[in-house]
């Protein structure tokens, strides 16, 4: 059985692990940003002690620069496995409260 790098002369096994980390990042920057901070925008909307129009726009403000924050971390991390890590990992406390509070 033939291997797919043998369809591809100029694909080593190194540059394949390189665009696969590169797309698990991108992947996790575009799509798990998106879902932390919709989270995290829920959650602390909640939490905040003000009239819920002002909560509401307070935490979407800051839900940009959560996301600002997501993007670079995906791409700084040692590997992508500890940045889908980290992202989870993050994700679980605003996604617990918001459990708790029968949101979702």
């Amino acid at each position: 059985m033939p291997s797919i790098m043998g369809c591809f002369p100029g694909l080593n096994r190194e540059r394949l692990r390189h665009g696969l980390d590169v797309a698990a990042r991108t992947l996790l920057a575009i799509a798990g940003g998106y879902a932390l901070t919709a989270l995290a925008t829920a959650s602390l909307a909640l939490l905040l002690p003000l009239p819920r129009a002002q909560a509401v726009l307070t935490a979407t403000m800051v839900s940009f620069a959560l996301y600002c924050a997501v993007v670079i971390g995906a791409f700084t991390a040692a590997s992508a496995g500890r940045a889908w890590l980290g992202m989870l990992a993050c994700a679980a406390l605003p996604a617990a409260h918001l459990w708790l509070r029968g949101a979702i």
